[in-house]
């Protein structure tokens, strides 16, 4: 890669992490996320043409901005060749979402009038996702999940094989009592879970004497799992927060 060219690209994304260009595509992605909520209200019909204006504006802008990401790839992956760093960025998160945002632009006239636009509306909701790179609280809490990822997977794990558990007993307890909510292991699974997210919807529930029983054990099982995944996050966040503070004093 010449120097020139390496230059170039640095240029570039320090243009794009600019803060008049963080702030003004950090808009563009409330309007965009906006104009999707509110056309799915029929009060706002008569507004259907503006918000999709304001959906194609926007777009169009995250279409530029994914072309200059593409072509500076280079400067962010300098140890890779030009085709391997662009080749990394479109096939990373955030190259796969900064392809879902321009997809409105790339297709308006061909797909708009047709059946086919919610094919379009559909992925282009994982624009908030483009909220992670350019929300500071977002990054904060990518920060912190990565440093504790470890310990979630563990509780989570856990979490997993207590439900798995729980689902295939409540299912042979139950299945004879009521056939019709219990008819397969899969409807143990929904009981489990929101059993031990403590929902509790109400529309599947143990009757029988040893169903209650093992769903009360379930119960408070349940609460005490939920409070760690629970604890070991608001620790992470503790930590990272007094981290701050210090590298702020000092």
């Amino acid at each position: 890669m010449q120097a020139r060219d390496i230059k170039i690209y640095s240029k570039i994304q320090k243009n794009l992490h600019s803060w008049l260009v963080y702030y003004f595509v950090f808009i563009c992605i409330i309007l965009s996320v906006g104009s999707v909520i509110l056309g799915s209200f029929s009060e706002f019909s008569v507004y259907h043409k503006l918000l999709n204006k304001v959906t194609y504006f926007t777009s169009l802008i995250f279409f530029l901005e994914y072309l200059l990401r593409l072509y500076s790839a280079p400067a962010e992956y300098p140890h890779l060749k030009q085709l391997k760093a662009r080749m990394k960025y479109i096939f990373s998160f955030y190259g796969l979402v900064d392809f879902v945002a321009m997809l409105p632009f790339v297709l308006t006239y061909l797909y708009w009038n047709t059946n086919h636009i919610h094919l379009i509306i559909l992925p282009y909701i994982f624009i908030v996702f483009k909220l992670i790179r350019y929300s500071r609280s977002f990054q904060l809490i990518s920060y912190v999940l990565k440093a504790i990822k470890t310990e979630l997977l563990v509780a989570y794990t856990a979490c997993g094989i207590l439900i798995c558990f729980s689902a295939i007993m409540m299912y042979y307890v139950e299945r004879e009592a009521q056939p019709e909510a219990f008819q397969n292991i899969g409807d143990g699974f929904w009981w489990a879970t929101v059993t031990f997210t403590t929902v509790g919807y109400g529309d599947i529930y143990p009757i029988t004497p040893m169903g209650r029983l093992l769903g009360g054990i379930i119960s408070m099982i349940g609460i005490a799992m939920i409070a760690v995944p629970t604890g070991i996050i608001s620790s992470a966040f503790i930590r990272v927060m007094q981290e701050k503070s210090e590298k702020g004093r000092k």
